[in-house]
């Protein structure tokens, strides 16, 4: 069951991506743009650099952000104990079938399969919107994934079901049972939904891709393999990694030149027009 669970994750992720060029993604570029070659490879160390490193260049929106970060992660460990008795107090049968599902979603072989899925369709379609979409999405679950995965080690915290109290540290534990803070489904989902929302034109497509990220936070809390704080978190990394990962991209493409040509014979007119 669970591999059919997983399996279907990837078909839902991969028809969703799908979905989105036909609708509500940014217009069309160049066709032979955002591919896997050594331009892609070139810009995504440099988008990872540039991410780790960004705090230096933090400005006072950027500081006020964190600081809200911050004290909500705070509130939250507070209550982590409270959350999770409350939350697993009320759990059922229905309750447990549904976001065992969900909780897939923000598995790191579905997200891959279904961010691979989609590349390999616009390559098929010449899709250079659903290629863009993906290899950002993949930017940005990787970039965050490192800073979980470092953050996990250092931290050691222990995960609800390890039978310690939710102020229980080990750091530098390789233990999967000291890795809970922060939650690396929590932060994928929401790195995989805010470039999904970044790159798509409707609302309600932001509000279908948030939705299913935030299932994917709360069955973490529910299934009680994290604490509710360090869902919070993971999510607030994945949102805030894949924000600067999609602005990058569109400041690295206000700096190339593109020629636009536009001939009509009704109007007895060409126009050529250069963006840089």
């Amino acid at each position: 069951m669970d591999k059919l669970e997983k399996n279907l994750g990837i078909i839902f992720l991969t028809g969703l991506l799908l979905l989105l060029p036909r609708g509500f993604l940014l217009a069309e570029t160049h066709p032979d743009e955002n591919k896997i070659n050594r331009e892609f490879f070139k810009n995504f160390a440099d988008d990872f650099s540039k991410v780790l490193i960004s705090p230096k260049n933090w400005g006072k929106r950027d500081f006020l952000n964190f600081s809200a970060v911050f004290s909500a992660g705070l509130l939250f460990y507070a209550f982590d104990q409270d959350i999770r008795n409350w939350v697993q107090d009320r759990r059922s049968q229905s309750s447990d079938e549904v976001f065992n599902f969900i909780t897939h979603l923000g598995d790191g072989g579905i997200l891959l399969g279904s961010i691979a899925a989609s590349y390999a369709a616009g390559e098929v379609f010449n899709s250079n919107s659903l290629r863009k979409t993906a290899l950002l999405c993949l930017e940005s679950w990787l970039t965050a994934g490192f800073i979980v995965g470092g953050l996990k080690f250092v931290v050691g915290r222990a995960r609800p079901g390890s039978g310690e109290s939710s102020h229980a540290f080990h750091p530098f534990s390789m233990r999967s049972s000291f890795t809970s803070f922060p939650s690396g489904h929590s932060a994928s989902a929401f790195a995989v939904a805010e470039t999904i929302a970044e790159q798509s034109r409707e609302t309600y497509a932001d509000i279908l891709a948030y939705s299913l990220a935030t299932l994917v936070a709360l069955s973490r809390v529910h299934n009680d393999e994290h604490w509710a704080s360090d869902v919070f978190i993971g999510s607030s990394i994945g949102y805030f990694v894949a924000k600067k990962i999609c602005s990058l991209d569109r400041n690295r493409d206000s700096k190339k030149v593109k020629v636009g040509i536009q001939f009509s014979a009704q109007n007895r007119a060409l126009s050529i027009a250069l963006s840089f």
